[in-house]
């Protein structure tokens, strides 16, 4: 899920080192944006598209702490080859919780921007680990705002 965030945010743009949650919707969800339609999946990309993207790609990622199995400054130089494979449930799953987190629960950090860092949580949630949101997440507000 990780490289679908980053793939979003090379193909939509970065706001405050995170991405719109308008473009991560539109990203994981076609045709969220349209109420008389229903939500698809997104086609795999296509081999050009791919090599489109990554030509056009000027920068890499470098994991800032360890995450997973992946240790600290692991240097990821392309997320677009990812974008072959179709979303699992499971992946859909994770998208729709970090939009619901970010929307609903956790409204600290850039304004309407998810970032990186609340990623890795989500997937482990997705996965049916217990973790504490709190420590996970940063300050979670009381008001949930009609959500």
């Amino acid at each position: 899920m990780l490289c679908h965030f980053h793939i979003c945010g090379h193909t939509t743009g970065w706001r405050n080192k995170g991405v719109k949650q308008i473009s991560c919707a539109s990203y994981l969800f076609n045709d969220i944006n349209d109420k008389y339609n229903p939500v698809i999946r997104l086609v795999p990309s296509t081999d050009e598209e791919i090599a489109e993207r990554i030509s056009a790609s000027t920068s890499s990622y470098t994991t800032e702490s360890n995450e997973d199995t992946f240790k600290l400054d692991t240097v990821f130089k392309s997320f677009h080859h990812q974008a072959k494979i179709p979303r699992s449930d499971r992946a859909l799953m994770v998208g729709f919780l970090m939009l619901w987190l970010k929307q609903c629960i956790v409204l600290e950090g850039p304004h309407e921007v998810i970032v990186a860092d609340m990623v890795y949580p989500v997937v482990l949630l997705a996965h049916r680990k217990s973790i504490s949101l709190l420590p996970a997440m940063g300050p979670v507000s009381r008001a949930t705002y009609g959500c």
